[in-house]
């Protein structure tokens, strides 16, 4: 679904910001993460050795794409079918109960998801280096923080509050169980900020994604059409982003030709990149982002990106600036309309709305 095809530097700058002391509320399981290209990986130690699973905030049911860790037991006999709308792609799997994973404190267990074997193509777009897809589910049972800097997930019952150890919240919009963000913006080809309306994908590495037709209209010419729609190519820019309290500088946007089926009613999304800075929690009860940066022993926010471009099927494109030339750049600005500070007497805070 999500693939590299060039590299890039990709600079931040952000104010500098003091650590927050961790949350004193006791989780009811802490999991271990690692961050590879950006996306959360959930690894969990079982006694025939790691299984490690892609966190998904987009993905509407977890998948399994091996059998070999599955319990008899939880084979339910019935099979579903899964859409994959970024890759075009649809399967049919066998639907399971209750799947096991991890032990002791650190455990999940996984309920009603698909087991998906023999599919070689969908791994392969999928880039899948891990074992399955934990998505929606986790965030409808459990407040989830991630904490890329020590490497952990961790799992709370609904309502918990930890307002105070995060500087920044986000409201999310919820279309049944996906996460989106609204705003306004305008946008580096656009002559005055409109809404728009981005699915927030921990599934996806890179940055900002735009399926909307509107877009790609504006930013391409009717022979730039002719030459990139019969091969489903798209366009890559870059903007100078904000979002959160944290500066992105030259992030790249990918400006699809295509709107993938199932997408029609999202402009595009947010990926795992700019997720990837932030100390986060993703409250889908709350209806709420928490952030917070990651930070070094003095303060300031790390620097956390691959440095990789990436879009959604693996395609081509061509590349386009927008507004005055290098090295004076075009600005977008990232703001939820319910966006707001949080803990304002922490040094730096401030008002992005």
């Amino acid at each position: 679904m999500y693939s590299v095809l060039q590299t890039v530097v990709i600079a931040v700058a952000s104010f500098a910001w003091q650590s927050a002391a961790f949350a004193q509320v006791t989780p009811l399981a802490e999991l271990s993460i690692e961050i590879v290209d950006n996306r959360t990986h959930i690894v969990f130690d079982t006694p025939d050795g790691n299984l490690v699973f892609l966190l998904d905030t987009g993905a509407t049911t977890s998948i399994f794409f091996e059998n070999s860790f599955v319990p008899e037991t939880a084979f339910t006999g019935n099979e579903a079918q899964v859409s994959f709308p970024a890759i075009g792609h649809s399967v049919t799997g066998s639907r399971l109960g209750d799947v096991p994973l991890g032990e002791g404190e650190a455990s999940f267990i996984s309920k009603n998801g698909l087991l998906i074997v023999d599919e070689p193509q969908i791994k392969e777009a999928l880039e899948a280096d891990f074992n399955g897809i934990i998505g929606q589910e986790l965030f409808r049972r459990y407040l989830v923080e991630i904490d890329p800097q020590q490497g952990k997930l961790r799992l709370y019952p609904p309502g918990t509050d930890l307002e105070e150890d995060f500087e920044i919240e986000h409201r999310l919009r919820m279309q049944g169980h996906t996460p989106y963000i609204m705003f306004k913006s305008r946008l580096p080809w656009e002559r005055r900020a409109t809404a728009k309306n981005m699915m927030l994908d921990s599934g996806y590495p890179g940055g900002l994604v735009f399926w909307s037709k509107k877009h790609f209209m504006k930013v391409t010419s009717l022979r730039e059409r002719k030459q990139l729609e019969p091969k489903q190519m798209g366009v890559l820019t870059a903007a100078n982003v904000s979002f959160g309290n944290l500066y992105f500088e030259n992030l790249p946007i990918f400006i699809s030709s295509s709107v993938p089926n199932q997408s029609e009613d999202r402009d595009g999304l947010i990926g795992a990149s700019i997720l990837a800075q932030y100390r986060h929690v993703i409250d889908f009860e709350g209806q709420r982002l928490l952030l917070s940066p990651v930070v070094d022993e003095k303060g300031d926010p790390v620097q956390m990106i691959d440095g990789a471009v990436y879009t959604p099927n693996n395609e081509d494109f061509i590349v386009k600036f927008f507004g005055p030339k290098i090295p004076v750049y075009p600005v977008l600005t990232l703001y939820s309309a319910k966006s707001r500070p949080l803990n304002p007497h922490k040094q730096g805070a401030s008002d992005h709305n």
